[in-house]
């Protein structure tokens, strides 16, 4: 007789996200929306936080490459990262707690901009929350595919990779937006999240749920 099969009914992401999750996301969004509108008041603040790669390396003010997150040219272009900070923030505080976010995601979108820089030259400013944006979204995303075992490998990896490319390709090219700063932030998120992974994998498989399947029954003669 064979034996029942085991069948994953619940995960980690099943549960709720943490109560607090909600608060905190928004407490930073709003810090970030806050400083970027201070910086339209008063201009000399935008270039004391902003970063390029002449301040960053050369100047040793590193505390623009976290700095620089919270500043924005306009509306528009607030409006364009905040909704999503505060997204993310919700999933991997709620789901992974503080460490995760934002105490390491943030020192993460850092050196985002730091390698992102390093590409541009030396008087070439980044500015905004979008590398901290694909950082978030490329470390989730391989978290998704590793810890959703309620479906098929396949099916989930066609469901992050649909993600992915909806986000980081561009209908249109857009001048003054940098996609390279999108792309290594992202790929920087997705390396990070496999060693996490490995560290709490036991953690995260003790949080699921399973339940058994009798076998078919076999065909009558």
């Amino acid at each position: 007789m064979e034996a029942p099969e085991v069948r994953i009914t619940g995960t980690l992401l099943s549960a709720k996200p943490r109560e607090e999750s909600a608060g905190v996301s928004l407490l930073i969004g709003l810090v970030i929306a806050f400083t970027s509108m201070l910086c339209w008041r008063v201009p000399q603040l935008a270039g004391l936080l902003s970063a390029s790669r002449l301040q960053v390396v050369a100047q040793r003010e590193l505390w623009r490459l976290l700095t620089t997150i919270a500043v924005h040219t306009d509306l528009l272009h607030l409006a364009a990262n905040v909704p999503l900070v505060i997204f993310f923030g919700y999933l991997l505080y709620g789901y992974f707690g503080f460490w995760v976010y934002p105490a390491a995601i943030l020192p993460l979108a850092s050196v985002a901009t730091l390698l992102s820089l390093l590409t541009y030259p030396p008087e070439v400013v980044l500015i905004g929350a979008s590398g901290l944006v694909y950082l978030m979204l490329g470390f989730w995303l391989v978290l998704y595919a590793f810890i959703e075992r309620t479906l098929p490998v396949k099916k989930r990896l066609l469901r992050a990779a649909g993600i992915a490319l909806i986000v980081l390709v561009p209908t249109t090219v857009q001048p003054g937006v940098s996609y390279r700063t999108h792309f290594i932030a992202c790929g920087l998120g997705m390396v990070a999240a496999m060693p996490y992974f490995l560290a709490k994998k036991e953690k995260i498989r003790s949080a699921e749920t399973v339940e058994m399947e009798p076998p078919p029954e076999p065909p009558e003669p």
